[in-house]
């Protein structure tokens, strides 16, 4: 998808977006907070505030958070759940005055750019304290990732691909670029804000990918993929998995960006 074509999807995406989205726990919530605070921040630029899934538990924790994403959708999402400072922009030039505000915030949002290194410079820009993102750390030394939160995912990809469609495998897309980006811009910390192993059946997932609230699913009819969850239903009847769920905050200052180039970034 090009620049202008992904606005446009999480426009089409907003109405499910919340429903076939996993809530941040409490605890999780907390520790982002702890680990801003930390670093003297109070006031918060989140670019690509989406439906204020973030933005709404900082504002109560006492953040001043102000958001601004390229959807209108999902800023009318926002907005209706009583968040006012929104605007929209684009996140490779912020329409923000140098050092506004205490940080940038990302969250989940920088392996949909197309140019994250530009995306990471405005927010120095404007945030005195730098740009933070919450994101997918890299996997400990020696864990295999054998079962996965993609396995429904893929699965359902599986047979799309059996009926003729053009989709990738379903697993790990946006986890493997953001730990591409984690090695190719090393942050000035990296706080790991959640760990825990979760269990969940996969048809709980298949609910979800039901609902094409994911943009690859956007471009296929939705009789397709109804008829794709149904057979994954059918395999994976009552099946269970069980994976390590694992989430870090991300801080780089101006010295980590400076002179960095965005080339050799992969998909």
């Amino acid at each position: 998808m090009g620049r202008h074509d992904v606005p446009r999807a999480f426009d089409e995406i907003a109405p499910a977006y919340d429903a076939t989205r996993e809530p941040l726990e409490g605890e999780t919530l907390d520790r982002i907070a702890a680990a801003l605070r930390k670093e003297a921040v109070a006031s918060v630029l989140e670019v690509g505030i989406g439906t204020g899934r973030i933005a709404g538990p900082l504002t109560e924790r006492g953040f001043v958070v102000t958001g601004i994403d390229a959807s209108l959708g999902m800023i009318a999402r926002a907005r209706a759940k009583g968040l006012e400072r929104l605007v929209r922009g684009s996140a490779d030039r912020l329409p923000v005055a140098d050092g506004a505000v205490d940080a940038a915030l990302f969250v989940h949002v920088l392996h949909l750019l197309d140019d994250p290194l530009a995306a990471l410079q405005e927010a120095v820009r404007v945030g005195r304290r730098g740009a933070f993102a919450l994101l997918r750390p890299p996997r400990p030394d020696g864990e295999s990732g054998a079962e996965s939160p993609d396995e429904a995912r893929r699965i359902v990809y599986r047979i799309l691909r059996a009926q003729g469609h053009a989709v990738g495998d379903g697993v790990g897309g946006p986890p493997r670029r953001e730990r591409a980006l984690l090695a190719r811009w090393p942050p000035h910390s990296l706080e790991i804000v959640l760990d825990r192993t979760a269990t969940r059946p996969l048809a709980d997932s298949l609910e979800a990918i039901a609902q094409r609230a994911h943009r690859p699913l956007l471009r296929i009819p939705a009789e397709d993929v109804r008829r794709a969850v149904e057979a994954a239903r059918a395999e994976v009847g009552d099946r269970r998995i069980t994976y390590r769920s694992r989430l870090a905050l991300a801080r780089w200052t101006e010295a980590e960006l400076t002179g960095a180039a965005a080339d050799s970034f992969g998909p």
